[in-house]
């Protein structure tokens, strides 16, 4: 009887093991302020969560009249009015769009995350800037494809120096795909032709990229 009673207490704690296992995991936020040399974990401000990018507007041409730029699925459009007139290339997979001066030219531009076959048929993960020159909407900058992919980014001035950094969301491993959940934060300096590493941090499973007004880097860590 006594033996009994052990096997049954043993499974029950089994179960009960298993069960716990398939619980979500609880989230939290963590913060980041950063100087010009690195970032430095702080209490998390209150902040809201971005999500990729579906919708904005920005003026791309100049003329004070804004664009309406959206993502459907992982395509990018450009529209005036009603009028589309720019859409990405369809072998892309855009993930993300941050709006803004991303190579600090004083000229607003798109700046694109997003995926795509190589020669080889591997996919790659690459940093657009599509902008408006010579009276049409073109990429203006095609970023060579990176070692950890992006999947999340921000323009944001987080040190308070008036230029506008690259914030970024990426794999946490070397040539993981789409789908990698552990992923790193890192902060970019355009540096004239193409973005310089500043920081990063060590990996954890990061999501929902988020900023304050004052240039706080906020995260949600966790599932």
């Amino acid at each position: 009887m006594r033996r009994l009673f052990l096997v049954v207490l043993l499974s029950l704690a089994a179960l009960g093991m298993a069960m716990l296992a398939r619980l979500p995991r609880p989230t939290q936020q963590v913060g980041y302020a950063c100087d010009r040399q690195a970032c430095r974990p702080v209490e998390p401000p209150t902040a809201s969560v971005d999500v990729p990018f579906t919708a904005g507007t920005i003026d791309l041409t100049g003329d004070g009249i804004p664009e309406t730029i959206l993502r459907e699925g992982e395509s990018l459009r450009v529209l005036q009015g009603d009028v589309e007139i720019w859409r990405s290339d369809p072998a892309w997979r855009v993930v993300d769009v941050a709006l803004g001066d991303p190579n600090d030219d004083g000229r607003y531009e798109i700046l694109a995350a997003l995926w795509k076959l190589d020669d080889t048929g591997a996919l790659t993960s690459h940093p657009f800037i599509i902008g408006h020159r010579g009276g049409a909407i073109k990429v203006i900058w095609g970023g060579s494809a990176v070692t950890h992919g992006i999947h999340e980014i921000a323009l944001a001035d987080v040190d308070d120096d008036g230029v506008a950094e690259l914030v970024v969301l990426e794999s946490a491993r070397p040539d993981d795909g789409p789908d990698a959940t552990e992923r790193t934060l890192s902060v970019w300096d355009w540096h004239g032709w193409g973005f310089n590493l500043r920081w990063r941090s060590e990996p954890g499973r990061y999501r929902g990229l988020g900023l304050t007004e004052d240039g706080v880097i906020v995260v949600t860590v966790g599932k």
